[in-house]
């Protein structure tokens, strides 16, 4: 039987249980104190049988399992009605024993202190039995085993408390992408034919086919925003870019029977967002002048001056180079994704499309696992990545994280986790594999002041393994003969 008692941080009690009656010697405990270490238990002098003039000595002697080490402990001495009476008046041997009348009815408490030493973590406490006669003469009749002591400090392990994924919304996504249409100069009407534009036209309508024909899916909108290049007089780009802009949407209308609130249309007079990043990466060596002039609060037309003015060679390269791209048309195609009904379409969506589940999708593939799984694992950390603003989720991956051994892995997900008592006792989980245990504890009991039962069991546990230590019964006592 082990019975474990969190004690003061000051001391470590490791206490028995209790002890069935009738009994020589009962409640054992062995108290760790400081540098100390004090055995106690009770004798019960009435369930010994001895004679007048004979006496019975119970020898506590502490031995180590491991080493050669031993220590004896002050005796208990059990005496019948005349060798009680010649101790007392003489003090024979007594030496700081506990001295017992043999058949009285108050029962005794016995406790030694002893320095504690290492070798005590692992121990064997016997009773050495002995009986002397009238002439004070010992024989030992038995040792034995009384309690095995294991305080060796035990490795806490946490928890792994998955929460309920439950975010049912529906999924929207989108597929976009980026169209570069050739314009006669200073014109707006878009000509299929003309240079490049059949192969760019036709990247929108099959990003658009693509998600119209895909039965899982609705077409929620469809955004077009237009870009003109920065050259030239800035007014006369903004008309261009919006111009341009709408003629596309009517381009795509063209092609289905969308609704006219569906189209959802913008512009950007001049791209200076998408000049700025060429510039970035290109290697010119005016480079950091140029960013310059692009980050200033001069006026569009100013600025694009001011670079050709006084960079002319690097001017006229992003001329022919980068202002051709910077006249172009981003589309985007919003869609909402169904919702799946059966397991075998979320398990095709999982493997195929997975950024269509919604967290509690991802929560019912979960339950046809145990978890302690790794196909359980693998579908909480698959959640994380596609909702990585959903708290439960990233709260579910670093307990998968913390299970695999990859704390790093899971202080990511914890920084996401949101500040819920669940929250608090994963952090005291990861503080615990980090080998940071007065954080564990700190984190644990501000989880369980929460309301977290889980954080409140596992702060007694920690606890207690912290304080070390359990005694196992070999043999509860020492029985009359």
């Amino acid at each position: 039987m082990i019975n474990r008692i969190i004690a003061a941080a000051a001391a470590l009690t490791v206490a028995f249980g209790a002890v069935a009656a009738p009994r020589e010697v009962s409640n054992p405990e062995v108290v760790i104190s400081g540098d100390s270490l004090r055995v106690g238990f009770t004798v019960d002098p009435s369930a010994f049988k001895t004679g007048r003039d004979r006496e019975i000595i119970l020898t506590p002697v502490l031995r180590s399992e491991v080493t050669s080490d031993s220590i004896v402990l002050p005796r208990v001495v059990i005496a019948g009605r005349n060798r009680y009476y010649s101790r007392l008046r003489n003090g024979r041997d007594h030496d700081g024993a506990l001295l017992c009348r043999s058949g009285a009815r108050e029962s005794a408490a016995y406790s030694a202190c002893v320095a504690y030493a290492p070798w005590m973590e692992r121990s064997r406490l016997t009773l050495d039995r002995a009986e002397a006669n009238c002439c004070f003469t010992a024989e030992t009749v038995a040792e034995e085993p009384f309690a095995e002591i294991d305080m060796s400090p035990r490795k806490f392990v946490p928890r792994w408390h998955y929460v309920e994924l439950t975010g049912d919304s529906a999924v929207e996504l989108s597929a976009q992408g980026s169209a570069f249409i050739d314009y006669p100069r200073n014109r707006m009407e878009i000509r299929p034919d003309y240079r490049r534009n059949a192969a760019e036209l036709e990247k929108i309508i099959s990003s658009i086919d693509r998600v119209r024909n895909d039965d899982d899916v609705v077409i929620t909108a469809i955004s077009i925003k237009g870009f003109a290049s920065p050259e030239g007089p800035y007014d006369n780009n903004a008309r261009l870019a919006m111009g341009r802009t709408e003629a596309l949407k009517e381009y795509v209308r063209g092609h289905y029977d969308f609704d006219s609130k569906l189209m959802l249309t913008s512009y950007e007079a001049e791209d200076w967002d998408g000049l700025r990043r060429a510039v970035v990466d290109s290697k010119l060596p005016e480079r950091e002048s140029i960013i310059a002039i692009i980050d200033s609060d001069l006026a569009p037309d100013d600025r694009n001056s001011a670079i050709e003015r006084r960079f002319p060679s690097a001017y006229r390269f992003l001329l022919d180079s980068v202002y051709p791209s910077l006249r172009h048309s981003d589309y985007v195609v919003h869609y909402r994704v169904r919702s799946y009904a059966t397991i075998e379409e979320l398990k095709k969506a999982f493997e195929s499309t997975p950024e269509r589940l919604r967290p509690v999708d991802f929560q019912r593939l979960a339950s046809l696992y145990s978890p302690e799984s790794e196909e359980y694992a693998a579908i909480m950390i698959k959640a994380a990545g596609i909702h990585p603003g959903d708290p439960a989720a990233n709260l579910n991956a670093a307990m998968a994280c913390l299970r695999r051994g990859d704390l790093a892995a899971a202080d990511g997900y914890l920084a996401h986790a949101g500040n819920s008592a669940d929250a608090i006792c994963g952090r005291a989980a990861a503080a615990v594999i980090a080998g940071d245990l007065d954080r564990a504890e700190r984190l644990y009991e501000e989880a369980a002041d929460r309301g977290s039962v889980v954080a409140a069991a596992d702060l007694e546990r920690l606890r207690s393994d912290r304080r070390r230590q359990a005694v196992t019964i070999i043999q509860d006592v020492v029985e009359s003969k």
